[in-house]
């Protein structure tokens, strides 16, 4: 029998980022990223940490698949 607790976390996984949405405001890129914003905000400072788009002065979006890449390099192998 196979251990199907890997697949269901996964599943679960893919599941939850689905749920937000393609184009995110600061408070929800950190709430999909399980970080603060005010991480993001230090980062985007020291221009470290996921691409973002700024269409206006006060104006900050994220979008999902650019937080999914920059996790994605951010992997550490085991």
């Amino acid at each position: 029998m196979h251990d199907l607790n890997p697949l269901v976390a996964e599943l679960r996984d893919v599941i939850e980022a689905q749920s937000f949405p393609e184009i995110m405001t600061p408070a929800q890129a950190a709430q999909f990223l399980g970080v603060s914003e005010d991480y993001l905000r230090d980062h985007r400072k020291a221009r470290s940490g996921p691409a973002y788009s700024q269409p206006a002065t006060k104006i900050i979006r994220y979008m999902r698949a650019d937080l999914i890449a920059w996790l994605n390099r951010s992997r550490v192998g085991a």
